[in-house]
């Protein structure tokens, strides 16, 4: 049965989501294909698929995220968002693997049609900023384990660095966004959902290889 959303009126956007997503957060946060990114003896191979994963979660989503908030947020501020795609491209590259070309559907977080509203934007990008936060403990661990770099094969998880979640937050916090809440805190989750069978996907494949 779904869960039921309980947004109040008085709690900030940035809390609505975090209370609203904390139960699927951890669950995409313990998946079985991100864990050896965790331990000891990781393998280029492991690493490399987990890139793809991400990778072809991306090249699906941005090319409707980006005009979506392009429309949205003309003038975003100092906030400005970095194609994830772009970057896992290069790393895979780097590490001798040819990345795949687009699909030809979108995944099924967001359709089109729901990306045309703002709440609907801030949720997805309130998963994907969040997922950057992780590599300030996995990035250090994929240099020290595979001998990459912030410029050779380990661009995607050193994003945190570039400080966008904190210009993130401080574009939710607008007290004018507080309408677009419940709408958020749907598209959030709904994010996150799609996140977790897509990596269940692949982890599938690590299963066969």
């Amino acid at each position: 049965m779904a869960k039921a959303l309980t947004v109040s009126r008085h709690a900030g956007l940035r809390t609505i989501l975090r209370d609203e997503t904390s139960e699927l957060h951890r669950r995409v946060e313990r998946h079985p294909l991100l864990a050896p990114l965790m331990k000891p003896g990781l393998t280029r191979q492991a690493y490399a698929l987990v890139l793809k994963a991400f990778h072809e979660f991306y090249v699906s989503l941005e090319p409707w995220l980006v005009p979506a908030l392009q429309c949205e947020w003309p003038d975003p501020g100092l906030y400005h968002y970095q194609c994830r795609a772009a970057l896992l491209a290069h790393d895979l590259r780097d590490l001798g693997y040819r990345p795949m070309t687009p699909p030809a559907r979108p995944l099924a977080c967001e359709s089109p049609s729901e990306l045309g509203s703002r709440g609907s934007v801030l949720g997805v990008l309130y998963v994907l900023e969040g997922a950057t936060q992780g590599g300030s403990v996995i990035a250090p661990r994929v240099v020290r384990e595979l001998e990459l770099s912030p410029g050779f094969g380990a661009r995607y998880f050193h994003l945190y660095a570039d400080q966008c979640w904190d210009d993130f937050l401080a574009l939710i916090a607008a007290p004018s966004l507080q309408p677009c809440s419940r709408r958020a805190a749907v598209s959030a989750r709904q994010t996150f959902l799609t996140l977790q069978v897509h990596l269940d996907r692949w982890h599938q494949v690590a299963l066969r290889s």
